[in-house]
Parts: structure tokens; sequence; C-alpha cells
């Protein structure tokens, strides 16, 4: 996150500082002559008081006259930095490191330079230099660390500034970009660690990445409610941060507190209508909807032609019960702007307020301003389907499943189109090309197994190829295992006493086996067993099903057949009996629930593909 990424300042000044011992240091010779001792000092002292160009004069002045001392290179290196004239900051630089090759100080200042124009692998190189030749030289270390930080090389990172805070245990800057390097190296409760033993500097810039990088390793280990209020304390220092106020929010949200305006603090002002439209699209995820409407606003009041905002208000309307508010600003939009992303959500809002026909033209309408999407295709299919014009519906998806063939759901439309018509075998094919595109979906699985009773043999005849072939490219998937398995029992039993049932068997034993919680398996294989007059083996499989699924009437009543069979007559009129209450009981749930064909589609959500 931007508001914690660090800066050289820090170790700007820490060079600097240094600058002032330079003179016999390590590997720095004493000034020459006591001329260019005078213009050291002079010139010491104007760049400490921000007078780099009479600095610089003094400096060039002594060079001029014969000084070749490595301290007022580094001098004149320091000043062109402050002057913004990095190209001669780094000649000087490098002049001082000719003249001194055994100190660390020019490497050091050369790699502050390099690091502050993003040069951060020769920056890297020159602060291992420095380190080499000084292995406690604390900037050289904190430099390096830094440096590889940058260039996410975290377990270096780490050793290096662990040694930096070793040589100045608490430095604030050592402590600081340790704790990122080690949240960089998914070491999120090691870094707060070393938080923890920093305290927030006076200087407000640092204070706020001191807070923000809390609050962000609070939120790394769930304690939402600890990162909420250190985003509180860095906003507070900085409340024009669009970042830290979205942080803000965000682990608001996240610690479940509903946030009201006592809650949160005004956002920053002059915000942009994208960022509006961002904060108010964070609030409507966590259904904070009152509060995300008037960012939606405010995005609209500054760029009223954008459809995103509009849609996403609308939205926000109709979550609070508002939905003639929603239909009034999108119909007012779509008449300056016609879009079907919005008469696609006219027509759901439509639907939703009982105006069914105006769904459907809004759909349509949808369809053909942009009859390439496959969701406004699906969409309007569902409202024919739903409102039980199976005509309509099947041709719309139809033509979905042309355009779009690789969209299970599609397929799924118009399987449900044919099988409310009763015309199975056309069903049958919609429902397993939407399982051959989609194999591991258990919803699609769950779909085709609709028409499982209702084909005759020629249709599993057809049928039976493809469902091998899928059992076969997917052999650890159960639920295929079953389809092609009770498809050849299937096809098998209208044989009669011709019928082989070892291969079928086989699929169905290896359905269970693979997934032992699946009751329509141990349904189909009872009935397997049964007809191979295994009585107690189909006893022990339907009674399976029946503790998988206690309201399968088909299993009870399959259960009872048995039982009559086997002359224990008491056994199957209890089954018998229970079979007549769970069937009415199913009856009349079909009655009450009209949508529930719509319901189970609409579960079926788009892919990223499609």
């Amino acid at each position: 996150m931007n508001f914690f990424r660090r800066t050289n300042h820090a170790l700007i000044a820490v060079v600097v500082v240094l600058a002032t011992i330079i003179v016999g240091g390590p590997g720095f010779a004493s000034a020459q002559t006591t001329d260019a001792e005078a213009a050291f000092e002079q010139a010491l002292g104007l760049l400490q008081t921000g007078k780099n160009v009479e600095a610089l004069a003094v400096i060039d002045g002594a060079i001029s006259a014969g000084a070749s001392d490595p301290s007022l290179y580094n001098l004149k290196g320091l000043a062109n930095s402050e002057l913004g004239r990095d190209k001669e900051a780094e000649n000087s630089f490098r002049e001082v490191i000719r003249l001194a090759p055994k100190s660390a100080m020019g490497y050091t200042n050369l790699g502050v330079l390099l690091s502050k124009n993003g040069h951060h692998e020769d920056a890297a190189a020159a602060f291992r230099e420095a380190q080499t030749l000084d292995p406690r030289n604390f900037t050289a270390l904190l430099g390096l660390g830094t440096s590889l930080e940058i260039l996410h090389k975290s377990a270096e990172a780490v050793t290096c500034l662990q040694r930096a805070w070793d040589v100045r245990p608490g430095d604030f800057q050592a402590g600081y970009e340790l704790a990122l390097a080690l949240r960089e190296a998914k070491q999120p409760a090691a870094a707060k660690k070393f938080v923890d033993q920093i305290a927030a500097p006076d200087d407000p810039g640092s204070a706020v990445k001191y807070y923000s990088l809390s609050g962000v390793l609070a939120e790394d280990l769930k304690e939402f409610g600890a990162a909420s209020g250190f985003y509180r304390r860095a906003y507070a220092i900085d409340p024009d941060s669009y970042e830290i106020y979205v942080a803000l929010v965000r682990s608001t949200l996240a610690a479940g507190t509903h946030p009201s305006k006592e809650v949160l603090p005004s956002p920053p002002q002059d915000l942009t209508a994208s960022q509006d439209l961002a904060l108010g699209v964070l609030l409507s995820f966590a259904g904070a909807y009152e509060q995300a409407i008037p960012r939606f606003k405010e995005a609209l009041r500054l760029d009223p032609t954008n459809d995103s905002a509009t849609a996403n208000l609308a939205l926000a309307y109709k979550s609070v019960g508002k939905t003639a508010a929603a239909i009034d600003l999108i119909r007012a939009t779509i008449i300056e702007r016609p879009s079907g992303a919005l008469y696609n959500m006219l027509g759901g809002l439509d639907e939703e307020s009982g105006e069914y026909m105006e769904a459907v033209q809004s759909f349509q309408r949808a369809v053909e301003l942009d009859p390439n999407n496959e969701q406004y295709y699906f969409d309007l299919g569902m409202e024919y389907l739903s409102h039980f014009t199976f005509g309509p519906a099947g041709e719309v998806y139809r033509v979905g499943t042309q355009k779009f063939p690789r969209s299970s759901r599609q397929f799924l439309g118009l399987a449900f189109s044919h099988y409310a018509v009763r015309e199975y075998a056309e069903a049958a094919d919609a429902f397993t090309t939407a399982l051959e595109i989609d194999p591991e979906s258990p919803a699609v699985f769950q779909a085709w197994k609709t028409v499982l009773s209702f084909l005759a043999t020629k249709d599993w005849e057809a049928l039976l190829p493809r469902l091998n072939r899928m059992a076969a490219a997917h052999p650890q998937n159960a639920e295929l295992a079953f389809a092609y398995g009770a498809a050849l029992f299937r096809l098998e039993v209208s044989k009669g006493q011709e019928g082989a049932f070892d291969r079928p068997q086989s699929f169905l034993e290896k359905a269970v086996q693979l997934q032992p919680d699946f009751p329509e398996a141990h349904l189909e294989l009872g009935a397997l067993y049964a007809a191979r007059k295994q009585d107690d083996k189909a006893v022990a499989e339907y009674l399976e099903a029946i503790r998988q699924d206690p309201k399968s009437d088909v299993a009870h009543y399959r259960l009872g057949q048995v039982y009559r069979d086997m002359n224990k007559m008491e056994l199957a009129t209890q089954e018998l009996d229970r079979y007549q209450e769970l069937s009415r009981q199913h009856q009349e749930k079909l009655k009450e629930n009209r949508s529930a064909v719509k319901q189970f589609v609409l579960s079926q959500g788009a892919k990223p593909s499609e």
C-alpha cells in the first residue's frame, strides 16, 4: 500500500550528519592543506544551513586551487544532491571512492543517491560494498536492507535490517523497514513485534507511516478492530489521504462495526468520481447501502455519464427498499444513454416489482443492444421460463446455445424448457451437453438427474457413449460414474432377462466408494440388487439411502416393495405408509414453490469464460 512505502529522506539525513565527522575518519586522509581544511569547514557550515550553492562555490574554489581531498568531494556530492544535480553528485561520490577506496563513506553516499533515483540494483551493490568495508555501518546496512526489500529479496533484506537493528536497537527507521521486510516475507506476527518496539515519531509524515503500517499488520493478523484504530490515528494526521480513509472504512467494516457518521469521519475533500465510486462499492459490499448512496450520488454529480455509478446507485436504492427510485433513475438514464447493462438491470427491477411485461421488454432490449452478452440471453430466457412461457424460453436458449456453445447454463435453460413441455429426449440431450461442458459441477449433475426416470430405451442408447466418455475422462468423479452406471442400468433393465448388470453394478459401486455420502447412488444400487434378487443387499442400500436422505419418498417405496417380496409385510406396510406421507408433502411443496425451476437455474452463476 502506497501510504507506508519507504522513502530515502531518512537515509539522506543520516549521511548529512555523518558528513560532519568525515575528516580523519577511516580511509580518509586529513585535509591536504590548511586552506583545504578551512574550505571544508566553511563549506560544511554553509551546507548545514541550506546554502548549497555557496557551499559549492567554496568547494570548487578549493579544488581549482589544487585540493584533492575526498572530504571536499563528499561535501560536493551532498550539495549537488540537495540541488537535484544528481549526475554531478554521482560523479563526486565516485571521486570519493577513487580517492578513498577503503572507506565506506563514498559507497554509502553513492548508494543513497542511486536509491533515491530508483536504481535499486546499483544502490544495493554500493551499499554491499560499504558494508563489506565497514560491517557495522548502520547506514550501509539500512540502505542495503531497504534496497533488497524493494527488489523483493525479502530473506536477504530481513538479515541486513536485523543487523542494522542490532547496531541501533529501537531506531525507528530500522524497525520500520525491518517490519516491512518481514511482512513481505509473510511474517506479519514477527513484523508486529518490531513495530511494537518503536514509538510513533513526532514527525507527522513518519507518524502516518507508523500508524498505517501498524494498521496493515493488524489487518494481516485479522485484528480488524485494532487496525481500524491505527488507521483512524493515521487519518487524523493526514485527513487528505484517500488510501488511508479507504483502509479505515475497510477495517471498520471487517470488524463488524456499522459505518455510521458517528463511527467514521468524513472522507477527504475533492475526491474524484472514480474514488467516490470505489468507496461506495466498498460500502455496498459490506451491506452499508445507506452510507454508499451519497458516494454514488457524488460520483454521478462529478461524472453524469458514469453508467457504473448509475447502476450501483440503483442497486443501493433497491437494497434499502427504494425500488421505485431505482427504476426512475435507470429509466431517466436510458433515455439519454441506452445500454444493454442498464436495460438488463431494469428488467430485473421490473420483475421484482411485478411488472412482468415490462421486464420482458427490458430484457429483450438488453439483448438487442448487446447481442454478444451471454448474461442478457440467460436473463431473458429465465424471465420466460419463470412465468411458464416455455416456447419463447426455449427459442431464446436455442439461440443462446448457438451463440455461446461453452455456456453450460444456456444448455440448462434449454433443457428445462424442453422438460417443462415433456420433451424428455431433447431435455436429456441438453442436460448431457451441459454436463459435458462442466462435468465437475454438482449443480449441473443435479439438473441432469431430472430426466433420469423419464427416458425411453432408445434415448438412453443415444446418451450412453457420451456418458461413457465423460466417466472415462474423469475416473475419480463419483457423479459421472453414477451417471453412466445408472443410464447403463436403465438400458439393461429394459432388456428383461437378457439384461447384463455386471458393468452398471461396477460403476454404481465405484460411485459410492468414491463418495459414500451419495443417497442417489445408494438408491440406484439398491434397485440393481433388487433386480438381481439380492434382497438383503438391496435392503442395506435402501436403508443407507434413507439414512442419508430421510425425506426420499422413492427410497421408502422401493424398500417397502423389497420387504413385501421378502414377505416382511409389517415392515413393508410401514415403509409404504411413510412413502404415502412423504409423497403428499412433496406434491404440496411443488405446488407452493412455483419458482423452483427459476431458483435452481439462477443458482448456476456465470463463469468468467461465459
